[in-house]
Order: structure tokens, then C-alpha cells, then sequence
């Protein structure tokens, strides 16, 4: 696949989208064996998910020895009550040992997920999950805020009256007091719901937030990569069965030509959410346009909480909270401004390519 895409750099490299450390040891190694066959000497960033239940000496010992030198292990909670509300197969004293197991036997990164905004969470119980947390010393923590997405269970259960959603001012609590206690303890915010001790943030996310090019391989992996008809999005096929059949990546996929104003839109959507904001210069050059001129109207409403930095425009802190209001302007007036602009001539991506 690589190949056919003219051999690009690959800088970071990231396991995961479900739980890879479940795979029996024997045949991780043999994966992990042909991957390191194939990026040896190219990636900067290599990292692998885990959950808590699956976390092993051993298994730590042979993601060493295949080069990764990242973790990304799903805590979400310490508190029993919030595990069982999401749904999850662990528990507190499972991920305690877990985090124990990879501080005693791991000597590279760490990302711990959290989540927050939870029905039933406090702002006490919040802190304390943070404070445990911080003690294994992780140089990176990912703290989300619980999204109820349709056809999911806890929707369901949300409609049904079974759970009932934090108040506005207990939620905005818990987010204030969690990023203060982060801060305090090292993690500069450097992303909506992203903290890292400095020098230490995620590359592989960061350039998902830069809208660089990406090759996601698997079922249901996504990619946005250029054609000559503009940037395209590549999602591949949810079926095993279907994805396993021996034909080539692009028959296996569907690919949705991504128009000039929504490519755009999507700078800012993915630009908006990291602290240091999005270089107006980049966008100008990425879209052939004066960006300034052309979302003059939207600048102009939203001047009190912007921040212009060189040639870098970001929300202020409480700009970002209107993060969402701030991106439907921006919607509405690409939708009813269209950019002249052809998907071809579209100057974009960066020569680096993330997998």
C-alpha cells in the first residue's frame, strides 16, 4: 500500500481501535515481527492501546522488543459505580494493578484515558481518579467528556429516564477543577481534552488536529489521503469476513471525494480544539485563498474571543467553551459562501503520512 503511494514518510505509527493487546502473545509477535520488518529505523512515534484487563509483564516485555515505545491504556474511571454506567469489563482494583504492572516493567510513554461527565460523578471522585493517576507518573493523559451517541446503550437508557445527565453547573465543575488539578501537577493543556507533561504530546494525534494526510488499515480503518481529484476520505469495510477477501485496498473501501468547503471546514473543526490554534498562513496557502477576507464576518462576531498570535489565530478560554457555536458559524458561512475553489487545485498534504 505504501508503495503505491510513492513510499512517504511515516512518522508515527498507532495499534489499536479496538483492544490488539487481547491477541494471544504468539501471534502480537508475529504482527508486530512484520510490521517492524517494514518501519524499522522510520517511526518516531509507535504505539499500541491497551485495556486494563489485558495488561501482563510479559506482554509489556515483547511490545519493548518490537520497538513500540508508547502506551495508550483505557482506565476511564477508578470508581466502580462509573465503570459499571459505562459499560466496561474491569474494575478499580484490575486497573490500579494494571497501572502498577506498568510502572514497575515499562520505560517508555504512557497516555492514560479518562472520562468525565459521567451521571452519578462528582467532582471529588473526578480529582481522585486524576490524583491516583498521576502517581505512576504518565507523561500524558486524555481526558474526555461522555458523549451519548445514538444507537448506543447508554442513549437508550438516557431516553428511557434510567440515567440522567450531570446538571450544566456540576459538569462545568468537574471540568474546571480536573484541568487545574492537571495543571497543577505538570499537564499543560495543549488540546481540548489533551494534557502532557512538556514536549511529550501525542504526534500521532497531533497530526489528526494538524489535518495531515493519514492510512488507517483494517476493518473500519479510515484514511484521507489526495487524489487528483482533491483530498478523499477512505473508510474500509466493517465486515472481517468481507475485508479478509484478496482484493486490493481500494476495492475493499468506500472513498467520498471531501469538497473544497468542507476540507476547510474540517481545518478548523480539528485546528479549533488545540490551544496554539491553527496558522491562517498554512490555510491560506493549503486553499488558495485570503482567509481573513473570506471569513471576515465570522473574525468580526467572534473578535473578543479570538487570540492572533504571528500568524496563528486560536479561541481564548472562553471562546473554547463556545468551541461548538464558534464552528457552526463557521459552517453557515461556507455553506452560504462557497469557496472558488477546485478539489484539484487544493495544495495539501504535508509529504509526512501517519498510519
Amino acid at each position: 500500500m505504501l508503495n503505491s503511494l510513492g513510499n512517504p514518510i511515516v512518522e508515527t505509527l498507532f495499534i489499536g481501535g479496538g483492544t490488539p493487546s487481547v491477541v494471544p502473545l504468539t501471534i502480537l509477535s508475529k504482527f508486530l515481527f512484520a510490521l517492524k520488518k517494514m518501519t524499522e529505523g522510520r517511526i518516531i512515534e509507535y504505539t499500541m492501546e491497551l485495556n486494563p484487563e489485558t495488561v501482563y509483564p510479559e506482554l509489556l516485555k515483547t511490545l519493548e522488543y518490537y520497538s513500540i515505545n508508547r502506551l495508550s491504556i483505557g482506565i476511564q474511571s477508578l470508581d466502580d459505580q462509573i465503570l459499571k454506567i459505562l459499560g466496561r469489563n474491569t474494575n478499580r482494583e484490575t486497573s490500579t494493578r494494571a497501572l502498577e504492572t506498568i510502572g514497575k516493567n515499562w520505560k517508555g510513554s504512557v497516555n492514560v484515558d479518562l472520562i468525565n461527565s459521567v451521571p452519578g460523578q462528582n467532582v471529588k471522585s473526578a480529582l481522585k481518579d486524576i490524583a491516583y493517576i498521576a502517581k505512576i507518573s504518565p507523561d500524558h493523559i486524555s481526558l474526555y467528556n461522555l458523549t451519548f451517541e445514538k444507537s448506543t446503550k447508554l442513549h437508550s437508557l438516557l431516553e428511557q429516564g434510567k440515567l440522567i445527565p450531570l446538571s450544566e453547573s456540576v459538569d462545568s465543575a468537574i471540568q474546571i477543577e480536573s484541568s487545574s488539578l492537571l495543571e497543577s501537577l505538570g499537564y499543560k493543556q495543549y488540546e481540548v481534552s489533551n494534557y502532557s507533561v512538556e514536549g511529550r504530546e501525542s504526534l500521532h494525534n497531533l497530526n489528526y488536529w494538524n489535518m495531515g494526510a493519514y492510512l488507517g488499515i483494517g476493518p473500519s480503518g479510515a484514511s484521507t489521503l489526495m487524489s487528483r481529484n482533491g483530498p478523499v476520505r477512505i473508510e474500509q469495510l466493517r465486515s472481517t469476513k468481507e475485508y479478509l477477501k484478496p482484493v486490493s485496498f481500494y476495492k475493499r473501501s468506500n472513498i467520498e471525494i471531501l469538497l473544497p468547503g468542507s476540507f476547510l471546514l474540517e481545518h478548523f473543526m480539528m485546528g479549533f480544539r488545540l490551544f496554539k490554534g491553527l496558522d491562517i498562513i498554512d490555510i491560506n496557502n493549503i486553499f488558495n485563498t485570503d482567509i481573513f477576507t473570506y471569513l471576515h464576518p465570522v473574525f468580526k462576531k467572534w473578535n473578543s474571543q479570538l487570540l492572533f498570535n504571528g500568524s496563528r489565530v486560536s479561541l481564548n478560554k472562553q471562546g473554547i467553551l463556545k468551541l461548538n457555536s464558534f464552528l457552526l458559524d463557521i459552517a453557515a458561512h461556507i455553506d452560504e459562501n462557497p469557496l472558488n475553489i477546485q478539489g484539484s487545485e487544493i495544495n495539501w498534504p504535508r509529504e509526512s503520512l501517519q498510519s
